[in-house]
């Protein structure tokens, strides 16, 4: 194992079981603006792409303007409500506690607003393991752009050669290679592991458990 100074987490299905509160509130703000909702296996291929893409998909409209208008409403309903309706799988904080006992910096970088990731963070005690969280609000572009990982490692005052980016979206490993950065794969999202590049992958994970134990 290559010797990283930190690891950058994508946050759904990562970290946390979050297709089911992703497609919840895509149906949620899909209705209040008059379009039907969307059975949980038909929205599942278009979670952890970006905001205006997974509306698109769910509710059908192409226009632009009306699309950024569902994504703040979307973003809004993400802050009330995702810090109460979060769901960490069960290894995660051990294995993030080992990994800071190992020395390791620990970032998510998310296209969740912040205030969404923050508060799910405090809530279930894990912000304390965290150096740096980057919602949607703080970088400009969003995956697969590698703008959100570079500000993340800038702001751990490291180099993209110091990192390594976790994620289960093929979007993350795009993000990862646009940002001169490792990546591997946590296999626990909708993606198999045949579908990633594995001559670019690292490393191969079902649990965030293994990952602490690659540093051991």
């Amino acid at each position: 194992m290559r010797h990283y100074k930190a690891i950058i987490f994508d946050f759904d299905m990562t970290l946390a079981d979050t297709a089911l509160v992703i497609v919840t509130l895509l149906n949620q703000v899909a209705e209040e603006f008059g379009f039907s909702p969307m059975v949980l296996e038909d929205a599942l291929p278009i979670v952890g792409y970006g905001h205006e893409i997974m509306l698109s998909h769910v509710t059908g409209e192409k226009d632009p303007e009306k699309l950024h208008i569902m994504r703040e409403r979307y973003r809004q309903v993400c802050r009330e409500q995702m810090p109460d309706m979060m769901i960490y799988f069960p290894d995660v904080q051990d294995s993030l506690r080992r990994l800071k006992e190992k020395g390791l910096l620990l970032g998510v970088l998310s296209q969740k607003p912040h205030a969404a990731l923050a508060g799910s963070l405090e809530k279930y005690n894990l912000a304390r393991y965290i150096d740096v969280v980057t919602g949607c609000e703080d970088a400009p572009a969003h995956k697969p752009d590698p703008n959100g990982l570079l500000v993340s490692v800038k702001a751990l005052g490291l180099t993209p050669e110091d990192v390594l980016f976790i994620g289960d979206h093929l979007v993350d490993q795009e993000t990862a290679r646009a940002a001169g950065m490792d990546f591997s794969a946590m296999l626990r999202g909708n993606t198999p592991r045949e579908q990633f590049d594995s001559g670019f992958v690292k490393q191969f994970y079902h649990r965030a458990e293994e990952v602490a134990d690659a540093f051991s």
